[in-house]
């Protein structure tokens, strides 16, 4: 019953994503991605199982069963990221601390990747033989390379952004000590205690930059 009424948000985000989704927390999100999960996982044990019956006897009839299981797992992959990449999304709109313009080329990303989702969704429903469903899952192996490609770009435009704000903030300390530190007699240890933290925080500043 679970795993019908899984099958069923699945299929309604597919269909009405963004309507779905917008009325969807973070929260919501996550758990359907740990449902897809596990059912990813279910579909895999239960492919395997049928691709040692098929080794121990290779009938016509358990060869179209290691087609169909395999076509289940890759379709249960598919709506594993999905429901990660909706989960990710959400997670991004919800988090005040990151500025309007990364999360629209987020959900640029994310908009993306759910459209290669729907492509291969297509490939896999026409999958009729072994080798088809061998190259289809050799091509969604390519298509999630491209997919960790954009979630480490992204991943890292975060934490630059974070990084930005901190050394920003650490700037403006160091500002305002100096500030009170010129005001002091014998300051000259102070202020060279300033210096290096002024020198740390434009290495800091740099290394940012770069990345």
């Amino acid at each position: 019953m679970k795993k019908g009424v899984f099958l069923f948000l699945i299929l309604s985000m597919s269909l009405l994503q963004p309507l779905f989704v917008t009325g969807m927390t973070s929260s919501d999100a996550k758990q359907l991605w740990y449902e897809a999960r596990e059912a990813s996982r279910d579909a895999q044990d239960e492919h395997r199982n049928v691709k040692i019956d098929y080794a121990a006897n290779k009938t016509l009839e358990n060869e179209q069963r290691v087609i169909d299981t395999g076509k289940r797992v890759l379709h249960a992959a598919l709506n594993e990221v999905e429901a990660w990449l909706i989960w990710r999304e959400i997670d991004v709109k919800e988090n005040p601390e990151i500025p309007d313009d990364l999360k629209e080329s987020i959900a640029l990303d994310v908009e993306s990747n759910l459209d290669r989702i729907e492509e291969l969704r297509t490939e896999v429903d026409g999958i009729e033989s072994r080798f088809e469903l061998g190259l289809v899952f050799l091509k969604m192996i390519g298509k999630y390379l491209e997919l960790l490609t954009d979630v480490a770009r992204n991943t890292g435009l975060i934490w630059v952004y974070i990084a930005e704000n901190i050394t920003s903030t650490v700037e403006e300390y160091e500002d305002k000590l100096r500030d009170v530190a010129e005001s002091i007699n014998d300051n000259e240890e102070i202020l060279g205690m300033l210096d290096s933290a002024g020198s740390e925080i434009e290495t800091a500043k740099a290394n940012i930059a770069n990345a």
